[in-house]
């Protein structure tokens, strides 16, 4: 779990999830549900030195390799012996606002820069689970609905400690865009200059952000578990040169409670 502006809005998407899962019922019988509810304190926006404040809804149904997930919206995962892994999903971002907003980045810091439409992305996934302590991931993503420039990841995952009920991970991850996205989010045109008055701003692809990430699972039983994830996000040159970014760095924090059967 996430940044919040990706967490609600899939959940919309469960008449799509459930026909597939039904449509697979006769090989993957069993599955698995979670409900819960989180808190979040995050940035604005990219680059945003204002916090705010969230709680939210939580939902996965698993069923087989194919899952809805509020978070990561509608795909399939399938694992091999091995520990590769191959996955498809279909997530929604909610966009940008000039403007502050409660379920979406934005802040009245961006007035005169113009919205970012919300978004249908499609994202493929390549990772190798080495052992239970160390993993690695790749993750393409792509807008569908809009052109908004794609993004790519890498990055690795250690598992500090785990014991009969707690669990906690550390990851670190490398974000890179094509220009076409860096100047989507970052990026001051010569007419939102005119308009918001920050100077033009206009960069390359490449690596944007590093991710550190570490997160904790508690289980109180067979069925109730609480999470905590503190996520830190440093903008490279090609981001934080922007004129619109205000720190360089940013922390996120959530926590949830939640019950799976």
């Amino acid at each position: 779990m996430k940044k919040h502006k990706y967490l609600i809005i899939s959940v919309s998407m469960a008449p799509l999830a459930i026909s597939s899962i039904s449509a697979y019922a006769d090989v993957a019988p069993k599955t698995d549900v979670t409900v819960g509810i989180a808190a979040q304190e995050t940035t604005k926006y990219s680059g945003s030195n204002q916090s705010t404040y969230s709680i939210l809804p939580y939902l996965k149904v698993q069923h087989g390799n194919f899952y809805l997930d509020s978070e990561k919206g509608v795909g399939y995962q399938y694992e091999w012996d091995n520990g590769l892994y191959l996955g498809q999903s279909f997530g929604y971002y909610l966009g940008r606002k000039e403007k502050n907003s409660d379920w979406s980045d934005g802040s009245k810091k961006l007035k005169g820069m113009g919205n970012i439409d919300a978004v249908i992305n499609s994202t493929s996934t390549l990772g190798w689970q080495f052992d239970p302590y160390l993993s690695f991931e790749g993750n393409f993503i792509a807008p569908i609905t809009d052109s908004q420039g794609l993004q790519y990841n890498f990055g690795l995952k250690f598992r500090v400690f785990e014991t009969s009920t707690d669990t906690l991970n550390l990851s670190t991850k490398a974000n890179f865009g094509d220009s076409r996205y860096i100047n989507t989010f970052y990026g001051v045109n010569a007419t939102q200059s005119k308009n918001s008055g920050y100077s033009e701003y206009k960069t390359n692809g490449g690596l944007y952000s590093y991710d550190a990430d570490l997160e904790w699972t508690h289980a109180f039983n067979d069925n109730w578990w609480s999470y905590a994830d503190l996520n830190y996000t440093q903008l490279t040159s090609k981001a934080k040169n922007s004129p619109i970014v205000k720190s360089s760095g940013n922390t996120s924090l959530t926590l949830g409670l939640f019950y799976s059967f």
